[in-house]
């Protein structure tokens, strides 16, 4: 079933519901999400003991520090390489899953047979499983590249919530079968690989809005200072949430049944509420209201903490339950970069997972230091969380969720005041040259054809860009769009693609749903449909995204 024709920003109509609930429509977002969720329950139940304590890992942090350092290496390599190629992702993919089932299924031997293995050795063993199920969400994540903001929500949520709901079945089960159960759910990766392969992909059904996100241009992904303030705000809130989780001298906190159900309880009603707003609604950005939910959680542990300083189980549950919210919340924000951002994905997954993980065992460690210093350090430790929670909310609300509409508004201006200035600089140009009148007539004519973003977004298309010469093609200044229809013819040329091949193609890449095209070009969707898979098959591109890639690479 066909995505509902989307809309741009600042048109008309532009908040739109998703499609009709069907599994046709949906199920090409359930290979993430189960994805998603099996690998993060893999690494908490096998290295984090997140079934029964708040730790980051059995060894006080060890195994994240050490995980840290391995993936920064693929953080640095991401400097010098432009895009990895498919076959070194499927080949890396391949070896993660084996690398994290394998790793479990010693420690699950080992278990069993009630053998004392050396420290180095289960440090070895526990870092396996984590790199490799870190590196199985980074590719989920990866193939979720170029989809909508309400997608990306209701995966990330619904992974949150199956992965948690995994994660208190087995607390309820004997110690020594966890590992055994993380390695079947290790290598049921391999089934969903194959399913998600033989469906569409999700940019396609669900394309995606960079404005979706957080209410900005595209160019603000490219923007460093933009990256720094979404990850200031990650690296703020993760130092309290870390302090938390080991209030007050340091060390992970137990956690018993009833905290665990209270655990349970928070994250699935934080992900019901936003995968039924991702139903409902295709614009609306949620960033706000994630951040808000964390925040919330973390007072209300802080709060629970100062009430019952013996008894803090509970306020860990809290607390738990925030720094959940907070994996799904990067899950997202990492997402929105891998889609629109200037880097390879494995750059913003990797350094995401990097600064939580390593400021979160910080944190634990601030805790440590504060005991040393004070004694009675329940006081000291709330209010330091609170300041840097406080300070994180600062940063976000006020720079990176400022005044969307403003943004977008400001933007339209100065596309219009260049234009301006273009056309007039063209008539200063022509006067002091002393053109024809006819000269001068088509200087006017070109002054004429510049459009703001949002009209030549509602010229009827018909397939006229993708036959026109580059001369007769309305552009845009400084807007992706406007190469995009000579891009394609040169794609044509190079591939050998048809005439109608181009016309579908440009469209498409255009942001078009295949409904869409089937309309503006009277073509039937099966017949759209055809064109871009024999696009597909000759130019070794497999969706919309890649062809945008390859245009902005190659074409530009």
């Amino acid at each position: 079933m066909e995505a509902s024709p989307q809309k741009h920003p600042g048109s008309p109509g532009f908040e739109e519901a998703m499609p009709p609930l069907s599994w046709e429509s949906y199920n090409v977002l359930a290979p993430a999400a189960l994805g998603m969720a099996l690998a993060a329950t893999v690494a908490s139940v096998v290295v984090e003991a997140a079934r029964w304590t708040t730790g980051l890992s059995q060894d006080g942090g060890l195994t994240m520090v050490v995980s840290s350092a391995l993936l920064c290496a693929l953080f640095l390599s991401t400097l010098f390489v432009r895009r990895y190629s498919k076959r070194f992702v499927s080949t890396s993919t391949f070896l993660a899953v084996h690398a994290a089932g394998l790793c479990s299924l010693l420690l699950a031997v080992t278990g069993f047979a009630g053998m004392e293995v050396p420290g180095i050795a289960e440090l070895a063993l526990n870092v396996g499983v984590t790199v490799g199920s870190t590196w199985l969400q980074f590719y989920w994540m990866r193939k979720l590249r170029g989809v909508s903001a309400q997608a990306a929500v209701m995966v990330v949520f619904c992974a949150l919530g199956l992965s948690e709901l995994l994660t208190f079945a087995l607390s309820l089960v004997d110690e020594s079968v966890v590992a055994l159960i993380a390695v079947g759910l290790t290598f049921a990766q391999f089934a969903v690989i194959r399913a998600s392969r033989r469906m569409d992909v999700p940019s396609d059904l669900f394309p995606g809005v960079a404005q979706s996100y957080f209410g900005t241009d595209p160019e603000h992904f490219s923007n460093r200072s933009f990256l720094a303030v979404a990850a200031m705000g990650i690296w703020l809130i993760s130092i309290p949430l870390g302090m938390g989780r080991g209030f007050p001298a340091g060390n992970a906190i137990g956690m018993s049944f009833v905290p665990r159900l209270l655990v349970l309880l928070f994250v699935l009603v934080v992900s019901a509420l936003w995968v039924r707003h991702g139903l409902r609604s295709r614009m609306t950005a949620l960033t706000t209201s994630i951040w808000v939910a964390m925040e919330l959680l973390l007072a209300l542990g802080a709060i629970f903490f100062a009430i019952w300083p013996h008894t803090i189980s509970i306020g860990a549950s809290f607390v738990m339950a925030a720094a959940l919210v907070l994996n799904a919340f990067v899950w997202y924000l990492t997402i929105a970069f891998i889609s629109f951002g200037w880097r390879d994905p494995f750059y913003y997954t990797s350094a995401a997972w990097i600064a939580v993980n390593v400021l979160t065992v910080v944190g634990m460690k601030v805790d440590t230091l504060i005991t040393q210093v004070f004694p009675d350090n329940t006081p000291v430790i709330i209010s330091i969380m609170s300041l840097f929670t406080l300070i994180g909310a600062q940063l976000v609300f006020t720079r990176l969720l400022s005044s969307p509409s403003e943004q977008r508004e400001a933007r339209e201006r100065e596309l219009q005041a260049q234009a301006r200035a273009e056309a007039a600089a063209a008539v200063d140009a022509s006067d002091a040259a002393g053109d024809s009148p006819d000269q001068a007539g088509e200087k006017d004519g070109a002054k004429a054809a510049v459009f703001t973003l949002d009209s030549i977004r509602r010229v009827p298309l018909m397939g006229v860009l993708a036959i026109a010469e580059p001369k007769d093609v309305p552009m845009v200044s400084s807007t992706p769009d406007t190469h995009i229809p000579t891009a394609v013819i040169a794609m044509g040329q190079r591939f050998g693609l048809t005439g109608r091949e181009i016309e579908v193609i440009t469209l498409y890449a255009l942001g078009h749903t295949q409904q869409r095209v089937s309309e503006e070009l009277q073509l039937s969707t099966s017949t759209v449909h055809t064109h871009i898979k024999h696009v597909y098959e000759k130019t070794d591109l497999h969706s919309r995204q890649e062809i945008l890639d390859y245009i902005n690479e190659y074409e530009s």
